[in-house]
């Protein structure tokens, strides 16, 4: 019985299969929400190609259901592409270790890097390979060293560091997503990021140069979402609200855009040194977007390009001769469907994030050991018909090869004590956003009390130095006890009246510090010295 169910199956499958191929029916739709509108795209992928039938621009997720119904889109395979704003970005950088270990040591550095990380929602990442020789963060620092010819060239310390961008979801968004891909019947394949499949669009094109770095530009009606690359990988990603008027060639929008393309070049340059934006590709065509264009270009005096994601695309006569209103918007989309039909993965996958590999089954375990017994029986077996000479020279070769190592064993040692001092400087550095939060939970209420000036200090172990206003005295002795534990010691200040803020009329001032060791120092500082004629009576 149970046999025959399953060539039931198989045959239903099938049957469905050649009955899709032969009416050409849509086999992969892009979905995207832009706040109140929502993007749709509809392709039939054969043989690694794609055909796109449907684009449309919607204004509700009932339409959505409608068009699935009137398409015969059920049970097709769904891309949802969600917008930078969407999901938390963060670059990160490792040390030079084996690509297995990364999806561990992300997950482990996630709790410190996002705001509020929940270990169950899916964190995916991908590998910036291109920035292995500029910096972006200070623990694995350029060192210049001297070459053959006496000039300094830069290395890296303890080698190439792991450059990467990650990227997590919160998990009620996810489960969103599936509820609402099940409702219309459809099989969500992958959960991606706009930015980078616009990307992976772009590097299509034959106007992409790999030896410049480009900042895509997409435009929608209530954000820019902005991505610069560096040769053909994402390595910056934002996207400010910037509402976008139906005339792009404005000027007040134009002035509005470059302002913040001008913010996004400085900070790419100071987050990546070695890093310069050498291009602007603005996604749209048109007399509008080439106005704009010019006035970017005229303002950041750098090329700009307008980009027009449908050029060079397989259509169906229906969809070239009806293209949607605003089809610029549709890049991403079209990025995404072209990645699923050639089996690519993408950067950023909520539904496929990377892992660690899993361990190999017995079978492939027995399997490795046999072979690796044969190879070494084979090598043993040649190893007796090598002449004296060949062994002569295997062993010069080595005596060579231990005199290079113990040459830059120094070399090694130091690298390792300079990551030491790094990591000894990491563990002495205050949190002071943790102190901030001990604080807000220790002060009084804003209505008996409040802070007019919060000044840190990281000298002699950390301290912070408050000034207040009250409404009356009261409320002093149990502040104080409040912050006054075994990690911080309390040193009150100046008291007196106020006459700026007639509801509190007292003002008082007080010094917290993180240790006794901090205190003492502190009281040392600002002791008036006694005068030679006190110290004789």
């Amino acid at each position: 019985m149970l046999f025959n169910l399953t060539i039931n199956t198989r045959r239903a499958f099938c049957c469905e299969q050649y009955y899709r191929k032969l009416i050409a029916m849509p086999n992969v739709i892009a979905i995207t929400w832009e706040n109140d509108r929502l993007l749709f795209l509809s392709a039939t992928v054969h043989n690694s190609s794609a055909t796109f039938e449907h684009a449309e621009l919607l204004t509700s997720k009932e339409q959505l259901k409608e068009i699935v119904q009137k398409y015969r889109l059920v049970k097709s395979e769904a891309v949802v592409v969600l917008s930078r704003a969407d999901v938390e970005v963060r670059p990160m950088v490792f040390p030079p270790v084996p690509i297995d270990e990364l999806p561990d040591l992300v997950k482990f550095q996630a709790t410190k890097e996002f705001n509020g990380y929940d270990a169950t929602a899916p964190l995916d990442f991908f590998i910036t390979n291109k920035l292995e020789h500029v910096s972006r963060s200070t623990l694995f620092p350029a060192v210049r060293t001297p070459n053959k010819k006496g000039k300094t060239q830069e290395t890296i310390v303890g080698g190439s560091p792991k450059h990467l961008l990650a990227s997590t979801l919160r998990i009620v968004t996810l489960h969103k997503i599936q509820e609402f891909c099940d409702k219309l019947n459809l099989t969500l394949r992958r959960v991606v990021l706009r930015p980078c499949e616009t990307a992976s669009l772009w590097r299509r094109t034959p106007n992409f140069d790999p030896n410049r770095a480009a900042l895509i530009v997409e435009l929608d009606p209530h954000e820019t979402s902005q991505a610069v690359l560096f040769q053909g990988e994402p390595v910056f990603m934002r996207s400010p609200k910037i509402s976008c008027p139906e005339d792009v060639s404005t000027s007040d929008f134009a002035a509005r855009l470059i302002a913040e393309l001008k913010r996004t070049r400085i900070a790419v340059r100071n987050e990546i040194q070695g890093v310069t934006v050498d291009e602007v590709v603005l996604c749209g065509v048109g007399a509008k977007f080439e106005s704009l264009a010019k006035q970017v270009s005229i303002s950041l005096d750098i090329p700009v390009k307008t980009f027009d994601p449908w050029q060079g695309i397989r259509c169906s006569r229906t969809l070239q001769e009806n293209l949607p209103e605003k089809s610029e918007r549709f890049a991403s989309l079209i990025g995404t469907i072209l990645q699923n039909a050639k089996n690519e993965s993408s950067n950023i996958d909520f539904c496929n994030p990377k892992k660690r590999r899993e361990p190999a089954g017995r079978r492939q375990l027995i399997t490795g050991i046999l072979a690796v017994t044969l190879f070494i029986l084979t090598c043993l077996i040649g190893f007796g018909f090598y002449s004296h000479t060949a062994l002569t020279n295997e062993v010069k070769t080595l005596t060579a090869k231990l005199n290079t190592l113990k040459q830059t064993a120094g070399t090694v040692t130091e690298q390792r004590n300079q990551l030491n001092a790094i990591d000894a400087w990491i563990a002495d550095n205050v949190d002071w956003f943790e102190q901030l939060d001990w604080l807000s939970r220790k002060m009084p209420t804003a209505q008996q009390m409040i802070l007019t000036e919060l000044v840190f200090s990281a000298n002699n172990g950390g301290s912070m130095n408050l000034r207040s206003l009250l409404k009356d005295f009261s409320v002093v002795s149990p502040m104080e006890e409040q912050l006054r534990d075994e990690k911080h010691v309390i040193k009150p200040g100046e008291k007196g009246t106020s006459s700026g803020n007639p509801q509190y009329g007292f003002r008082y001032d007080l010094s917290v510090f993180l240790s006794k060791e901090s205190a003492d120092a502190f009281t040392k500082e600002t002791q008036p010295k006694e005068q030679p004629q006190e110290q004789k009576e």
